[in-house]
């Protein structure tokens, strides 16, 4: 092959190249501007929809269906209906209006749904189980289940696998716990909270009831739940009363903290947690701290001295708990003062000395 033969190709390579760029850079930007036209015409629906005399606001407000709205379903209209009723969902609508758009989406995005449900496209599968979750669409549950026995046993399908339960327990449904083993091996501490929330009434008594079935993953995550959810009846103060005797110290430090969050216990729990204080220098120092917590949390004056004793603590957290939670009795500061004075540990004369100085600079800066 010649030079110029080599030239030639070179060239002919360029051309071909630039032109291929070219289309795509062309498709690009034909993609962005459809899409933009497109979100313009939905934003316009929106503004419809919003409208005081749209069909829409007629339906939240009275329940009748009118049959403009019924007649909004094709395309792009049916998007701007299902965005316009999440909207109203997430400005705090009332519990009449959220009863009408459960109904409404139920009528009539079940069909749709499910054919999103099987599509090949992941994002599609995802933002309808988003949706399902957020419409409360009970209806759609054997398509849940059905999809969750298609999906391969690998990994690589567990985001989606936590999507499906996660929305069976928004539904409150009896079958979320048929899959507590599998998610107890498969999920994050996050997911697995994510999914033992939204379950409410019967299903939440079942949790408690059930508890020691639970896998030990499970129990743990629980305990979180019931806490953060500040769920505070008789049966899960006994959970957590229970739970501060369990064999697994992780379960024992959740149950303490959940505990201290709770604010009270009962006398026989108390005498426990005294006799744990009595002998805290054999358990590890995250448990020690949370002993001084829950001494902090229920205020008892018997706790006090251990508390003090605990200001001595090799660890410096359980310090710095132990003289935070003896700062919130009624002669918490006292005493604090007192061992700032008076105690043989130096550790423990140094935090009395920090926490009463931070007291200080608090109700100067307030």
């Amino acid at each position: 092959m010649s030079d110029a033969d080599i030239v030639r190709f070179l060239w002919v390579a360029a051309v071909v190249l630039i032109v291929l760029i070219a289309l795509i850079l062309f498709y690009l930007v034909e993609r962005k501007i459809l899409r933009a036209r497109h979100r313009e015409q939905v934003a316009e629906a929106l503004d419809w929809f919003a409208s005081p005399d749209s069909p829409l606001i007629h339906y939240l407000s009275s329940g009748e269906r009118s049959r403009r709205l019924l007649a909004s379903g094709e395309g792009l209209r049916r998007e701007a209906l299902e965005e316009a009723l999440l909207k109203r969902l997430a400005v705090n609508a009332s519990q009449i209006e959220r009863e009408r758009i459960y109904a409404f989406a139920a009528d009539y995005f079940t069909e749709e749904y499910e054919e999103l449900l099987n599509r090949r496209r992941w994002s599609d599968r995802m933002n309808v189980l988003l949706h399902i979750e957020k419409f409360h669409m009970s209806g759609m549950k054997d398509y849940l289940l059905r999809r969750l026995e298609q999906l391969p046993e690998n990994d690589r399908h567990d985001d989606e696998r936590f999507l499906l339960i996660r929305t069976l327990a928004s539904l409150n449904a009896d079958e979320t716990f048929q899959y507590l083993e599998l998610a107890s091996r498969r999920f994050s501490e996050l997911q697995l909270m994510q999914t033992l929330g939204p379950l409410n009434g019967e299903r939440l008594e079942r949790l408690i009831r059930e508890f020691d079935q639970l896998p030990l993953r499970i129990r743990r995550c629980v305990l979180d739940t019931l806490r953060l959810s500040n769920i505070r009846t008789t049966e899960v103060l006994a959970l957590f009363e229970r739970c501060i005797r369990s064999e697994d110290r992780e379960t024992r430090i959740r149950a303490f903290k959940a505990l201290a969050n709770f604010g009270y216990m009962t006398s026989e729990a108390a005498d426990w947690l005294e006799s744990s204080l009595e002998r805290s220098d054999a358990v590890e120092w995250p448990e020690r701290l949370m002993h001084a917590r829950l001494a902090g949390a229920v205020r008892e004056e018997r706790f006090a001295v251990h508390l003090e004793r605990l200001m001595a603590d090799p660890s410096y957290e359980v310090r710095r708990e132990a003289a935070s939670s003896l700062a919130q009795y009624r002669s918490g500061m006292e005493r604090i003062a007192r061992v700032a004075e008076e105690h043989p540990d130096r550790f423990a004369r140094d935090m009395a000395v920090e926490t009463l100085e931070r007291r200080a600079y608090e109700r100067n800066v307030g």
